[in-house]
């Protein structure tokens, strides 16, 4: 028996310093029977001529796709490589990330064990250029709880409560998109949690806890990343309750409660920068959930 195809989606933007570790990683798996593809997002470095090299020196390895466009962001970047995908299962790995030995191995054989679950997600850690590994995001935010197949009980509400699943980490059946949607290209931060939430309505989940995914450290601007990110928690909650009600509500959840807890985290954000108008306003409407 054959084993199913898996296409590897990696967004590339400007990746010349660490796409080569990145793709060495995935041709190091001992899983085979993949296809990678990498979506150039108008890189204006040597992200092309490198990717292209590794496409002449091909031979028994997997195929490797190279896709260029304008410069669309990473969600784009990724629905473009799930469209020009031909595997079963599709997987996802930044430019600048990094898989650990047996990952693909492990998620297919526990997704051809158990049919019934649609996304399969394992844990990650942070590393540092000196190669320095941080404590587990399992470890240190916790671990979903999940059945004895490895099924997380109560996927959606936990996901609710935090973003357990880290992208690197994650394979998935292709047909998954055609009834959840795909990454919402609208969204510049934590569009990866919006389309997990929608996956999370209409399909099991499973998760193997071991670390599949070295998140790669880099400086950034992290008081705009936090309040980016807050605002986008704040659409995605609306935008789940617009279109998903009825499901929310056959789980019994308040979405309301999340919505409430959302913004009032951005209004503590705002108070903390001593930005006390923003704070107030959103403190305020944390309380009418005006919208």
């Amino acid at each position: 028996m054959s084993k199913p195809l898996v296409s590897i989606i990696i967004p590339a933007y400007n990746s010349e310093k660490y796409i080569s570790e990145t793709l060495n990683s995935i041709l190091s798996q001992t899983y085979r029977n993949m296809e990678i593809i990498v979506v150039d997002d108008g890189s204006s470095d040597r992200t092309a001529e490198i990717i292209k090299s590794y496409q002449t020196k091909r031979n028994d390895k997997p195929d490797l796709i190279y896709i260029h466009q304008l410069n669309a962001g990473p969600s784009n970047a990724r629905n473009t490589g799930i469209r020009a995908a031909k595997g079963k299962y599709i997987a996802f790995l930044d430019s600048d990330d990094l898989w650990t030995d047996g990952k693909l191995e492990k998620q297919v054989s526990y997704m051809e064990a158990n049919s019934d679950v649609a996304l399969v997600f394992g844990d990650m850690s942070l590393f540092s250029s000196e190669g320095t590994l941080t404590e587990s995001a399992f470890r240190k935010y916790g671990f979903p709880q999940c059945d004895q197949r490895g099924r997380v009980t109560n996927a959606f509400k936990e996901l609710l409560e935090r973003n357990y699943i880290s992208t690197g980490t994650v394979l998935l059946k292709k047909e998954c998109f055609g009834s959840a949607g795909y990454f919402d290209e609208l969204l510049k931060y934590a569009e990866d949690y919006d389309l997990w939430l929608r996956i999370s309505l209409m399909f099991k989940i499973g998760c193997i806890p071991e670390i599949f995914r070295l998140k790669r450290m880099h400086d950034s601007n992290l008081a705009k990343e936090e309040e980016s990110f807050y605002k986008s928690n704040i659409y995605i909650l609306h935008k789940i309750k617009k279109n998903y009600s009825p499901a929310i509500a056959h789980r019994k959840i308040n979405i309301n409660n999340y919505i409430f807890k959302a913004i009032k985290k951005l209004s503590y954000f705002y108070y903390i920068k001593k930005q006390y108008i923003k704070a107030l306003r959103a403190l305020i409407l944390s309380y009418t959930l005006i919208i």
